[in-house]
């Protein structure tokens, strides 16, 4: 492995560039990549090149498109909306499309629980005097109903980061869950404890823990598999089917505990296809900035976060004539990419969150948004939504002990055969102003694990430019 402290302080960034890709690792790979200077009014500068216009799998790289093209048309201080409406006797929940509503972290992050927004709502229609309702209607008919994409891994459905995208959702689409020793069985804590859940537990006590939650593609009917060792402290996560109803479902029930009940039979159904509802009443609104969507897809590469905003812009491209969909979200994000002069050639997306490996970008496509929207005159607030070595996010265990650590803002990327880098480094200002690089690095078929030959890469470019 090369490094840093191999190479001459003086050496020309071509020349430091070129012994990295002389890694053995790298033999049989394939690479693109492109560092530019980012220069206020001007284009970016080139400063070195290497494949940067050949097409490779960019994996989660794929959601800093989608997030700059949601950033650039909505700008840093667009908001998602989830409405609560009053219906004749009815209730009616509409989705815009949020995927934070109700997120776990963000919810952390006000000391609340998920459901404390719908706790909320509950005491606002006591406060207007409703106790009870007809049918809890779920309107999620912004995007379309194919929650899950086809390309994604089949045998990974059921991990968390498969987590289905739908107009409404609640809790990243996921059941949280930790198996508990009883008496001399196994019982089930649920979070959230909702009626939309049934579980089968046909889990036994053991020696270790090796349990799993598992469902068919299309149910929420649960079973409870393995052996438990000892009571779970942190729950496990595991997607659920169907989010506009999960939504629905889980409202329902939160009402129900605050003593606001459904008097038909069918308590919670979906909206028609053609279904409109005239003179509502306004009874609760809850609001999602952009930029905490864009900081939970780029910090912590959730991948429902970056499909959220790529079927928003999908929906949006049709001006609200046709549902937010893996056709038009991935369609509006490349016609962004190459309305800033990145040939057609070198994007080609399949969904908004590289999970797909369908997906191809290059280096330049990559460093052309990066460069564009750090120019913006609120650029700075796109380029903090990136991780930060050493903290909450993908970079906490990447670039220790190396000076770069302070000045890089980076998204990572994996899947099978695929490992990338992108982002930012900034140079201190000394005696004047200081230098900001955009920078992508795309491998694709490599051998091992590259990840310390892309912090060495990042490390390298920090010593040219003089870092210390």
């Amino acid at each position: 492995m090369l490094c840093g402290a191999c190479l001459a302080p003086a050496q020309s960034l071509d020349a430091r560039m070129g012994a990295l890709l002389a890694n053995p690792q790298l033999k049989s790979a394939a690479v693109s990549m492109e560092i530019v200077e980012v220069v206020p009014g001007k284009a970016p500068a080139t400063l070195f090149s290497h494949n940067s216009n050949t097409a490779l799998g960019p994996a989660s790289n794929c959601k800093i498109l989608t997030t700059a093209a949601a950033f650039e048309r909505y700008g840093s201080k667009a908001e998602f909306k989830t409405l609560l409406f009053k219906v004749g006797e009815d209730l009616v929940l509409v989705g815009g499309g949020d995927p934070a509503f109700a997120d776990v972290k963000l919810a952390q992050q006000k000391n609340a629980s998920p459901t404390a927004v719908f706790e909320q709502w509950a005491e606002a229609l006591k406060s207007q005097g409703i106790s009870s309702y007809q049918s809890l209607i779920v309107d999620d008919r912004i995007f379309d109903q194919q929650w899950v994409h086809p390309n994604w891994p089949a045998d990974q459905r059921l991990d968390w980061y498969c987590a289905p995208i739908g107009g409404l959702n609640f809790n990243d689409n996921c059941l949280d869950w930790m198996p508990k020793l009883a008496g001399s069985g196994i019982s089930l804590e649920l979070i959230p404890n909702t009626s939309y859940i049934a579980i089968s537990n046909k889990a036994t006590r053991g020696k270790e823990t090796r349990v799993s939650l598992l469902r068919p593609p299309t149910s929420n009917n649960f079973e409870l598999r393995g052996t438990v060792a000892a009571s779970a402290t942190t729950p496990y996560s595991v997607p659920i089917y169907d989010p506009g109803l999960w939504t629905g479902t889980i409202l329902k029930d939160v009402l129900a505990k605050a003593g606001i009940s459904a008097t038909a039979k069918s308590a919670v159904r979906r909206a028609e296809p053609s279904e409109r509802f005239p003179g509502g009443t306004l009874v609760a609104t809850h609001r999602t900035t952009i930029l905490d969507v864009l900081q939970r897809a780029n910090t912590n590469s959730l991948n429902m976060m970056a499909e959220g905003l790529c079927k928003r812009l999908g929906y949006d491209s049709t001006d609200g004539k046709e549902p937010g969909s893996w056709t038009n979200g991935p369609a509006a994000v490349e016609a962004y990419i190459t309305s800033l002069g990145v040939p057609s050639s070198a994007i080609s997306l399949d969904d908004g969150s590289g999970l797909s490996n369908k997906n191809r970008a290059s280096a330049h496509a990559f460093t052309t948004v990066l460069a564009h929207v750090a120019s913006r005159p609120d650029g700075r607030l796109f380029m903090e939504s990136f991780a930060v070595p050493g903290e909450d996010g993908t970079l906490q265990k990447r670039f220790k002990n190396m000076s770069v650590a302070d000045h890089i803002r980076a998204k990572t990327g994996h899947i099978t055969g695929v490992s990338t880098l992108s982002g930012y480094v900034e140079m201190p200002a000394t005696g004047g102003k200081g230098r900001l690089f955009a920078f992508s690095i795309l491998c694709n078929k490599y051998q091992g694990n590259v990840n310390p030959w892309q912090d060495q890469v990042c490390q390298n470019l920090y010593d040219w430019a003089g870092g210390k």
